[in-house]
């Protein structure tokens, strides 16, 4: 009776309930994958800074490392050359086995969310997991919520495949799992639930997966803590908000993050492309050379190696009886070389979030903020860390575009809910004062602009909209390649353009077809391909086309199909399929919003790429 019974048919339809019941087992799968993780970074930690450099890390009240201390006097100088190694191992994992894997790994999450239908390759979680615990053992200044959101996220996908979902599931699921893994790492489920919703948009959050992320961090902070216990991350003394004039001093700690979060998206990102980018050296010694920054500033000042939270826990702690304006300086010297090294770490290939580092730089200048407070002012500001807590929470805010998740999840590390009133104040100037710019390079405005919503315009609106009469022949072409142009040069153009897809056409500019760099990645090792390999090689899309008579319907309905950002428009002179330029999903939606309003349609010039 029992033996044909398959567990794919115990729900044949795909509705709200079975996305609950499935949200909260990939909540469990999402727990164990935390609690495997997380040991597993325990015991590297301690191999490396325990056993070799003799240099324990500190650790934050709630993550007290299990393994006893081993006497033995310090070897700073190993801490010049072990950034390097994990750097090297962490590259070589991502390169060899899945590219999609470095970087901040929210990244990943976001864009496979908005542009993938909820896809993950299955091996994501695993080499994600392993880069960054080569990363942040080794010293890498990075977090560890990048890769539990893509363990969790990546559970998620691989259950909406199996049990053959359609997007919008496979999305929730994709969503609940990254909430179940941030809600149990960090021991906040209502933060990890809001956390996974909100750092998918700019403005905007994603209602129709909280019910689900809710039910999945529940299931994995419940799971993740029986073994790990119940205690929050952060110790920490209740202070109450007693006086409005404080207000003054936080709403300058706003200001401050706001003005170091910009410097911090700037140097992040600009040290990849002006940087590493440059540097004639192999691609699996970028993370060497990076490394090897990393060590000679971590040499002198360890506390901005790996996440850092030990430090902020110790500065909490801080007896404030010898607070002197050195200490103030000391703390923002710190903020800004994690900065440094965590954009180093990050943008040389190593592997790891950027949720810790920001939890260090907001808590040292809230340190920096309320130590000036406290000896200018020591009736009005009696105690420090009340300003490295919301610190931690205004930093993130603005980096990330994420001001609710931050106040969650800062009040569920460290319980100081009465700090909400500053912590909301701060998070909002800091938020407000950081909207033109984001860590997170996939993040989309609000879900008008993403393909995940597709679905929600009137496509009547589209169909009556013709491609020639709103764009004037002006198109792009920037990611347009010859079709003998080497796979090289190809990911190098990649690089400068930021771009992934691209439409490929021969020296008579006749249409090949398209080629999806993250899709040949996925499909190949393309190590010993890049001086053989040209771009006809790599084609992987038929050559999908419009013309400038179609409709934007037309044009929509090609690039949800094919899964690409951008269309070829062509004419068909004398039977010929010329490439003319291509338009862009994004311009889609411009022309959309615009046509929907009373402003009428926009320009009709596509801005320059």
């Amino acid at each position: 009776m029992f033996r044909h019974f398959d567990f794919k048919d115990l729900f044949t339809t795909v509705n709200t309930r079975t996305v609950y019941f499935y949200s909260i087992l990939v909540g469990a799968l999402a727990g164990l994958g935390a609690l495997a993780f997380d040991h597993l970074l325990t015991l590297a930690t301690y191999v490396t800074f325990g056993h070799l450099a003799q240099m324990p890390l500190p650790q934050p009240h709630g993550e007290a490392s299990p393994f006893p201390s081993i006497p033995g006097l310090p070897r700073p100088w190993v801490l010049l050359v072990l950034p390097a190694l994990g750097g090297l191992i962490s590259a070589w994992l991502t390169r060899r086995f899945a590219p999609e894997a470095g970087g901040t790994g929210t990244d990943s999450y976001i864009d496979a969310f908005h542009n993938r239908g909820g896809q993950m390759r299955s091996r994501i979680p695993l080499i994600k997991s392993l880069a960054t615990i080569a990363t942040l053992a080794s010293g890498g200044s990075a977090g560890k919520e990048g890769p539990t959101a893509q363990i969790g996220a990546g559970i998620g996908s691989l259950l909406g495949k199996y049990i053959k979902m359609g997007a919008r599931a496979r999305r929730t699921l994709l969503v609940a799992g990254a909430a179940g893994g941030l809600g149990a790492i960090f021991r906040a489920p209502l933060g990890g639930a809001m956390t996974a919703v909100e750092v998918l948009y700019k403005e905007d959050i994603e209602t129709d997966a909280l019910i689900p992320c809710i039910l999945s961090s529940v299931t994995a902070y419940t799971l993740f803590c029986s073994v790990k216990g119940f205690d929050r991350m952060f110790a920490f003394q209740v202070q109450l908000f007693h006086h409005p004039i404080e207000l003054i001093f936080y709403g300058i700690l706003g200001l401050l993050c706001s003005g170091t979060g910009l410097l911090f998206v700037r140097v992040f990102h600009g040290s990849r492309t002006r940087i590493f980018q440059r540097l004639p050296l192999h691609p699996l010694l970028l993370p060497v050379a990076g490394g090897l920054m990393v060590g000679a500033i971590g040499f002198f000042l360890p506390e901005v190696l790996g996440q850092g939270l030990g430090y902020v826990q110790l500065a909490m702690d801080m007896d404030l009886s010898g607070a002197t304006f050195q200490m103030a300086g000391s703390f923002a010297l710190l903020a800004l070389f994690k900065i440094v090294t965590t954009s180093l770490t990050l943008s040389s290939g190593g592997s790891g979030g950027v949720f810790a580092p920001s939890l260090f730089i907001g808590g040292m200048l809230g340190g920096c903020v309320g130590t000036v407070s406290h000896l200018l002012f020591p009736t009005l500001v009696p105690q420090v860390a009340p300003y490295i807590i919301v610190g931690m929470g205004a930093f993130f805010a603005g980096v990330a575009n994420a001001p609710i998740a931050s106040l969650l999840m800062v009040s569920e590390l460290t319980g100081a809910y009465e700090l909400t009133l500053p912590l909301m104040m701060v998070a909002t100037i800091s938020l407000i004062t950081s909207r033109k710019w984001s860590i997170y390079t996939t993040q989309v405005a609000n879900k008008f602009f993403s393909n995940a919503h597709a679905w929600e315009m009137n496509p009547e609106v589209l169909r009556d909209l013709t491609i020639s009469t709103l764009f004037k022949n002006v198109y792009h072409t920037g990611a347009i390649v010859q079709e003998d142009l080497p796979l090289r040069s190809l990911e190098a153009l990649a690089g400068r353009l930021n771009e992934t897809d691209f439409i490929v056409k021969d020296a008579h500019d006749v249409l090949k077809g398209l080629v999806c760099l993250k899709d040949v990645y996925y499909q190949v090792d393309v190590e010993p391909l890049r001086d053989l390999a040209v771009a006809h090689d790599l084609i992987n899309r038929a050559p999908m086309y419009v013309t400038p008579s179609d409709s934007l319907m037309d044009a929509l309905e090609h690039l949800l199909r094919s899964e690409v950002d951008k269309v070829p428009v062509v004419s068909l002179e004398d039977g010929v399929h010329q490439v003319i330029g291509y338009i862009q999903y994004r311009d889609i939606l411009n022309v959309y919003k615009h046509s929907r309003s009373r402003e009428g349609p926009p320009s009709s010039r596509i801005p320059a790429p």
